[in-house]
């Protein structure tokens, strides 16, 4: 696991996607350590991280050994967090997002931000109990418009449909875009003041 303490009041939990904790979850990390945050990311794998190469390799591992019921310890994860921190939010990237949505609905956290997290569409039925902001590419591997448009209705959900594949934010991978990985952070910013302001 990457902890990076500042002894601020906020926590980020960062959810890694497939890969592990690779190089791009560690800039994520320094980043959020950066702005003043204390960072936690933990190793769902439990193992040397995937290279992009891999990625079939990554996607097996990673539904065969950890899956996304992993949430529950997430949430565990979190509790035990709050015990030590005024805020607590949960941050996903691909399976990693999807882990963070599925955690919206019990985990008293703050705030969950999701990036390009594919699989939600398979877990709709989950109804938020905090504010969610949901970062979509806009070419991906399934329907996006449909699932943002299943999400739409649900309450204290903000949904964002970025211009770019899957992977965007990820300055390592070959779909990096670096306008939309900016407008993207932007609309973070916005969502983490908006709930500073509640």
């Amino acid at each position: 696991m990457i902890q990076k303490i500042n002894h601020n009041k906020t926590a980020v939990v960062i959810l890694h996607e497939i890969y592990g904790v690779n190089p791009f979850m560690e800039e994520v990390c320094s980043a959020y350590h950066r702005q003043g945050l204390d960072v936690f990311c933990p190793d769902l794998l439990s193992r040397k991280y995937f290279l992009y190469s891999e990625a079939e390799e990554a996607y097996r591992f990673f539904i065969d050994k950890v899956g996304f019921d992993i949430y529950r310890e997430v949430e565990r994860m979190a509790a035990q967090l709050k015990r030590n921190y005024e805020k607590v939010f949960i941050i996903g990237f691909s399976a990693g997002a999807t882990i963070a949505w599925r955690c919206c609905e019990k985990a008293k956290v703050e705030g969950i931000i999701c990036h390009y997290g594919s699989r939600i569409r398979d877990y709709l039925g989950v109804q938020p109990a905090c504010p969610v902001l949901l970062l979509f590419a806009e070419k991906d591997s399934f329907d996006v418009d449909s699932t943002i448009e299943q999400l739409r209705e649900k309450p204290d959900v903000q949904l964002h449909k970025l211009n770019a594949r899957h992977g965007f934010m990820d300055s390592y991978s070959q779909h990096f875009d670096r306008e939309q990985a900016e407008q993207s952070k932007a609309y973070i910013r916005e969502f983490f003041q908006s709930i500073s302001e509640r």
